[in-house]
């Protein structure tokens, strides 16, 4: 048994491993689902190649831990903090009695730290309600944001990108239009929330510009369109370089400081990109993907004057809902678009379009290459 006194030990090497057992099953249990909703898009996270977190999450979660611990330490051998009008903290004032009382020479950290994982009960010890409080509640306070923060400035964006946008010399452009403005500020936070529908705009802020889910679409693509001429490298660290697809021409009155020698090149592998990823979507071999065949080639019929209504295709054919099925079919679009209409038409070809020579010879009708 290691007994709760442990953790007042005056040796590191006996506290911590007390510490870890009273507190590391409720810790890690708690931590669980902020880090997953930060970087994880709200799945479950594991390590690639044994039991456990990814290393990101392994890092966080250790990382707390010795915060939690090295608190601790501080005030079992120092002073118990205080508030702001100078009164002692009463939980790390009970705490601190309590694992410095004869008391806790008998009690078992591992029995103990089940009840810790558990929302407190009625009965419970003042110590142990003190514990979960400080040890475990109060360090996850903002962790999601925190996580989200911290691993946005480590691949090169902004840590408080609201801000930048809102002050920033040269964000003063896009701060002219506050529709605009407050477009790109929904869209950085959607993309930092793992969203990956960019031009989908929630309803309180459609509502608050009065907007139809039509025109918000395409206000977020002038928007995202603005930023990436105003500021590209803002545009790909904080939206990512993917989003260029989403892209029209610049709004009138949006000039970029210069001009970007790599366009050819980005606008040639978002080709191959969309191109890979169609594919995918209508080979039977990848057995992930529910078969989107027939919306894609419901998009190319409109684009060949047919009567087609993509999102009833999508809906019939997937069982999505109205939003969801809007979402697929813009992206589809963009996909479309990207990867070349013609192209599209020979990939969804065999297996949708008649090839006799009537279909070919109709008149006023567009042959399918």
């Amino acid at each position: 048994m290691r007994p709760v006194s442990h953790l007042a030990d005056r040796s590191d090497a006996i506290a911590f491993p007390a510490f870890n057992a009273l507190v590391g099953p409720a810790l890690r249990a708690a931590t669980r689902k902020p880090l997953r909703r930060a970087r994880h898009a709200d799945r479950d996270c594991w390590a690639p190649v044994e039991p456990g977190w990814c290393a990101d999450c392994e890092t966080t979660a250790g990382d707390l831990m010795m915060a939690g611990f090295t608190r601790l330490r501080e005030v079992l051998n120092g002073s118990v903090p205080v508030t702001r009008t100078g009164e002692p903290v009463r939980e790390w004032a009970v705490l601190r009695a309590h694992l410095t009382s004869p008391e806790a020479e008998h009690e078992n950290t591992a029995e103990l730290a089940t009840a810790l994982c558990h929302p407190a009960a009625d009965d419970e010890a003042p110590w142990l309600r003190a514990a979960r409080a400080q040890l475990v509640h109060y360090p996850l306070r903002h962790l999601e944001e925190r996580t989200r923060r911290e691993d946005a400035v480590a691949r090169g964006a902004a840590a408080r990108p609201e801000r930048d946008l809102n002050q920033a010399r040269w964000a003063a452009p896009l701060r002219t239009d506050p529709m605009l403005l407050d477009l790109l500020i929904v869209a950085v936070f959607r993309t930092r929330r793992g969203l990956t529908d960019l031009l989908y705009v929630p309803d309180d802020v459609r509502e608050r510009h009065n907007l139809t889910p039509a025109q918000a679409t395409e206000a977020m693509r002038k928007a995202l369109t603005a930023l990436h001429t105003v500021n590209p490298a803002f545009f790909a660290a904080n939206l990512g370089d993917t989003a260029v697809s989403l892209l029209r021409p610049a709004p009138s009155g949006i000039r970029p400081h210069h001009a970007d020698p790599f366009t050819p090149l980005t606008a040639a592998m978002e080709r191959a990109q969309a191109r890979v990823t169609l594919r995918r979507l209508v080979t039977p071999a990848h057995r992930r993907h529910p078969d989107h065949r027939p919306v894609i080639a419901a998009i190319c019929d409109i684009d060949a004057g047919e009567n087609t209504d993509p999102v009833k295709v999508a809906r019939r054919t997937l069982g999505l809902a109205p939003e969801p099925a809007h979402r697929l079919v813009r992206r589809l679009v963009t996909l479309v678009a990207t990867a070349g209409i013609d192209w599209t038409e020979q990939l969804v070809t065999p297996l949708t379009r008649p090839t006799s020579a009537s279909h070919h010879g109709a008149a006023g009708g567009r042959p399918w290459l």
